[in-house]
């Protein structure tokens, strides 16, 4: 779990930062100045970063550690399953694309509904729903059975960006960048504990063993989120709940040792002050029309030139970091193997590289508030384009030392391109209001994984690895041009 020192927090006084962004002007504090959402700001502020805080990010570090394990486990199913079913290659290819298909439709739900629903339900159906159907999946007797399971799996990971943009309405702007960023160093360890259990379970059991252990930690992780989680304060304000949000900040402060406050506690009665004003029941009808009108606020006058650009940035970054993870396990794979149940992996070489993964990200969190999020991303994928070049070129020799220095450039090129989505992550969550925040962030997940269901093709069509690295090279460079075009958020209050 990180430290609130480490993500720049001095223990007895959590709202002092050595952060030159965290030095703002106090906003105000009479109610009728003030929006709810700058109301919900002088709470949170008020209630600062505390052991229940820090508590709350690393068990959603564990959930964004799930998704990268149930993403992580393609890259092995897709050369396992396939013999083991006796598949062609297309067959054997929709065992990655059905879970992308049903990302697709998870996000395209979860993101609307959560704004109109809230966020706590979805997000404990996003690690339950994991975790049974991933369960199911390490247990079906024939292809079609386990593709519908990998399918219903593919729907609840499209709901995880919904639970992200919870944690983020609970977070003070002057460590909103650092905690989240430890949040996505999950992604990292559940890259490299999945390639640990399948060095483990591959060699002496099967491609069932692998599965099964890739869902144990979703039900654990469901477990802790039943006990941590409250519903976002800011989306009750949002919709009107002004008595709901002031109780949610009332169990906050408590949990973090701010109970007794006498300024946390007036900052939360202000919040009451204003009667309730909650709209009236929707039909099921009606939620879907609100959905439909919730994308279209997205491409609105104020909003169309961010979500253009974001779009771009995630339909590259999609397609660039599940291309490099495909790339790997394409270089670093024993291509003679047809065993149904015995895959073979150079899993030592697998695992270095994905270890990259942790190093990027844990690297670059000092970075996203001192240097920002525009400038941090935009040199960490153009890093990525430069370390994609020797890889390309060199990838097939077989002089031990080119070797080594592809090896290298592989590495450092997989721990930017997941510093750099880390910080993307990040940055769309301070992009949009809250009242359309998670419908913007699941529809740019959606075009993401468009991205990540090409890169299978890019990679594994049967293309040269030099063909298939300069399609990614290109990629990236879309990443960082969109990516310089966009807000910078630092220290940016939510909307």
């Amino acid at each position: 779990m990180p430290s609130m020192a480490s993500i720049g927090v001095d223990a007895e006084n959590p709202m002092h930062t050595s952060d030159a962004s965290s030095r703002r002007e106090p906003l105000a504090t009479d109610a009728s100045e003030e929006t709810a959402q700058q109301q919900a700001d002088v709470v949170i502020e008020a209630i600062g970063f505390h052991r229940w805080t820090c508590a709350l990010v690393f068990v959603m570090a564990l959930l964004i550690m799930a998704d990268s394990v149930e993403a992580s486990l393609l890259s092995f199913l897709n050369a396992c399953v396939g013999a083991a079913f006796n598949l062609n290659r297309a067959e054997a290819a929709s065992v990655v694309s059905i879970v992308f298909a049903g990302e697709t439709v998870g996000a395209l739900v979860a993101g609307p509904l959560s704004d109109k629903t809230g966020r706590k339900g979805i997000s404990l159906a996003s690690a339950f729903g994991v975790a049974v159907f991933g369960f199911g999946s390490a247990f079906a007797q024939s292809y079609a059975a386990f593709v519908t399971l990998r399918l219903l799996v593919g729907v609840f990971i499209g709901t995880f960006a919904v639970p992200f943009d919870l944690l983020a309405e609970q977070l003070p702007a002057s460590i909103r960048g650092r905690a989240l960023m430890w949040v996505q160093v999950g992604w990292s360890i559940g890259a490299m504990y999945c390639c640990a259990a399948a060095w483990v379970t591959l060699p002496i059991w099967s491609w069932r063993s692998l599965t099964l252990a890739c869902a144990i930690p979703p039900m654990i992780i469901f477990l802790a989120l039943v006990y941590f989680l409250d519903e976002s304060p800011r989306w009750f304000l949002e919709v009107g709940r002004r008595k709901d949000a002031a109780e949610v900040f009332r169990r906050i402060a408590v949990k973090n040792g701010r109970g007794d406050d006498p300024k946390v506690m007036e900052a939360i009665a202000e919040i009451e002050r204003d009667d309730d004003d909650v709209a009236k029941e929707e039909s099921s009808l009606q939620l879907f029309h609100d959905a439909w009108t919730q994308y279209k606020a997205l491409w609105d006058a104020k909003r169309r030139c961010t979500t253009a650009a974001v779009w771009a940035v995630w339909f590259g970054f999609g397609l660039a970091y599940y291309g490099v993870t495909l790339l790997v396990t394409r270089i670093y794979d024993y291509a003679d193997d047809d065993d149904d149940f015995k895959c073979k992996f150079r899993y030592w070489q697998i695992f270095v590289v994905f270890s990259a993964e942790f190093v990027g990200t844990v690297a670059l969190v000092p970075f996203i508030d001192s240097v920002g999020r525009v400038r941090s991303a935009f040199a960490t994928y153009a890093l990525t384009a430069i370390c994609l070049v020797p890889v390309a070129l060199g990838a097939t020799a077989n002089a031990v030392a080119t070797q080594r220095f592809v090896f290298g450039c592989l590495y450092v090129a997989l721990g930017s391109i997941t510093a750099a989505s880390s910080i993307t992550w990040v940055h769309i969550t301070e992009l949009y209001p809250t009242e359309v925040r998670s419908t913007g962030h699941t529809a740019a997940f959606v075009v993401a994984r468009v991205g990540a269901f090409l890169s299978g093709y890019v990679v594994d069509n049967g293309a040269s690895i030099l063909e298939a690295t300069f399609v990614l090279i290109l990629s990236t460079a879309v990443c960082a041009i969109g990516t310089a075009t966009l807000e910078e958020t630092r220290g940016k209050r939510l909307e």
